[in-house]
C-alpha cells in the first residue's frame, strides 16, 4: 500500500515567501484549502493554494465568474470582488444565493470565509480565503488571522504589481 501523496502548497513566484504561512493557517483552522485568488475580467484564477484541496485547486486553474449571467450561481471570490465587502457563507447548500456554486457542486466545498485584496490606490485585485467541506463558523481570531494574511499579500503586491500572476 502507498501512502498518499502529501498536499503540495503552490503559489506564484512572487507570493512564494508565504507559502509556509498558507499552510500553517490551513492546519491550524482545520480547513480544506486556503487560496489567494486575482481577479480577471471573466475568471477567478488562483494564485496561491494551501490545504488537502490543493488538488483541486492549483495555480493558474480558473473559475469562470458568472458576471450578468442570471442562470449561473456566482463564485464566492466573485461576490467579494463585486462588492468588496467580506464574504462568510457558513453552508452554501442552505444559502439562497450560494446553493449550487462551483465550489459546492465540484469540489464538496460548502463553507466560505475570504476578503478583498487590494491594491495601493484601493482597487480589488482579488481575494484572500478559506474553504471547507461542512457548515462551521469562525471565531474572531479566526477571521483577523485571514485578514493579516491579506494584509501580507497587500504588502507583497504593492512591492511586485505581478505577484499574483
Amino acid at each position: 500500500m502507498t501512502a498518499p501523496e502529501p498536499n503540495v502548497t503552490d503559489t506564484t513566484a512572487g507570493l512564494a515567501q508565504i507559502a509556509g504561512r498558507l499552510d500553517a493557517l490551513a492546519e491550524r483552522l482545520g480547513v480544506k484549502s486556503v487560496l489567494v485568488m486575482r481577479s480577471d475580467p471573466d475568471a477567478m484564477v488562483v494564485a496561491a493554494t494551501a490545504g488537502e484541496a490543493t488538488k483541486h485547486y492549483t495555480v493558474g486553474a480558473a473559475g469562470r465568474k458568472a458576471g450578468r449571467d442570471a442562470d449561473r450561481v456566482p463564485l464566492y471570490c466573485e461576490r467579494i470582488v463585486d462588492t468588496d465587502a467580506p464574504l462568510f457563507v457558513r453552508d452554501s447548500r442552505e444559502d439562497a444565493t450560494f446553493a449550487g456554486n462551483e465550489d459546492e457542486v465540484e469540489f464538496g466545498l460548502s463553507n466560505y470565509l475570504g476578503v478583498a485584496v487590494h491594491d495601493e490606490s484601493g482597487a480589488v485585485l482579488g481575494t484572500v480565503c478559506v474553504l471547507d467541506d461542512g457548515p462551521r463558523d469562525y471565531t474572531d481570531e479566526q477571521r483577523a488571522e485571514l485578514e493579516s494574511l491579506r494584509d501580507d499579500v497587500e504588502q507583497i503586491v504593492r512591492r511586485d504589481s505581478g505577484a499574483l500572476g
